[in-house]
């Protein structure tokens, strides 16, 4: 028996693995002037941005620091433990802090 549950549950992680699954959870960022976002970075090497209601997904891009994700419209710039969202609906979005 505890052998079936082991194999679903490895199963279970090896499909969700196959399917863009994430590097780290999510993390919600609180920006001056009172907006906010989320972000999670996925094991294809992509950012997923929730803000304003929409969702982004922003490849990875070279950055001369910290970790930099742009789709050419919307840049999700995250350094020095704060991050910055351009180009997204709700914004702006600056001086973000965890």
């Amino acid at each position: 028996m505890k052998t079936i549950l082991l194999l679903s549950a490895f199963a279970l992680l090896s499909a969700c693995a196959s399917t863009g699954g994430t590097i780290g959870d999510r993390m919600d960022w609180r920006c001056e002037g009172g907006a906010a976002f989320s972000a999670r970075i996925k094991t294809n090497g992509e950012a997923e941005v929730f803000a304003g209601g929409q969702v982004y997904r922003l490849p990875h891009v070279e950055a001369t620091s910290g970790a930099r994700y742009s789709n050419g419209t919307v840049e999700y710039w995250e350094r020095g433990g704060g991050a910055n969202l351009g180009g997204a609906a709700g914004g702006p979005y600056a001086n973000c802090r965890r």
